[in-house]
């Protein structure tokens, strides 16, 4: 996908800092870095209205990824089966 057509190329999401030090703080241990963030807002930008599906939440880093590059009628299932993180 072209920077062009992804209006969100070159951007973080919003929440992308703090939920940094909030995962730091955490000592989570399977953060998603950036470059992994970049792809994951890119996939979920090349699929409009897509449905999406997201196995361990974690502390949420990958989640802003994703609905960082989802356009407004797609819809994210997130899910983590460890207590501590939900």
């Amino acid at each position: 996908m072209s920077e062009s057509s992804d209006p969100h190329a070159g951007q973080e999401p919003p929440a992308l800092a703090r939920l940094e030090e909030i995962t730091a703080a955490s000592g989570f241990g399977m953060p998603s870095d950036r470059l992994t963030g970049t792809l994951l807002a890119t996939l979920a930008a090349s699929k409009p209205d897509g449905r999406l599906l997201e196995l361990g939440t974690g502390t949420g880093l990958a989640t802003s990824w994703l609905l960082h590059g989802m356009d407004a009628t797609a819809h994210l299932t997130s899910i983590d089966n460890d207590a501590a993180m939900q």
